[in-house]
């Protein structure tokens, strides 16, 4: 089976309006539980420079991944699979969020927060999108 770059930049959108939304929340109720001001700017830039980020770095881990054929029966995929593209995704994805918070909030304490939450949310919320993109069969090509 091989996947079109269609495919790729589709789950890459519907993956990043989740996460950016998912980011916005954890940073928003981290900075503003950590300061003496109601902040809605500082997680909207957070947010924002995370999705021009990752976005362009989820298509290419998507990428990627579509060149190895583990984990690929037919036209199935296993869900070690999915498991394992959650964690890749999640070093690198959490490694963006790590770099923007602390250039934003300059707050080391918020910035460890923010990720500590954005791993354990977002290991669950990439692993159930790709579950989801794994029953849809468009954009692949039976080989």
């Amino acid at each position: 089976m091989e996947v079109t770059k269609n495919r790729s930049i589709l789950k890459t959108i519907s993956y990043r309006i989740v996460g950016f939304i998912n980011t916005f929340l954890i940073s928003f109720f981290v900075i503003s539980y950590g300061s003496e001001n109601f902040d809605t700017i500082s997680p909207l830039y957070v947010a924002l420079i995370v999705l021009i980020l990752k976005m362009i770095t989820y298509y290419i881990h998507e990428r990627v991944w579509n060149s190895y054929k583990y984990g690929r029966i037919n036209q199935k995929v296993i869900r070690l699979r999915s498991f394992f593209k959650s964690l890749t995704w999640r070093l690198a994805a959490s490694t963006i969020t790590f770099f923007s918070a602390i250039f934003i909030t300059s707050n080391l304490d918020w910035t460890k927060s923010i990720i500590i939450y954005e791993i354990m949310s977002g290991l669950l919320i990439y692993y159930i999108h790709e579950r989801v993109w794994n029953k849809t069969q468009w954009g692949r090509i039976k080989l």
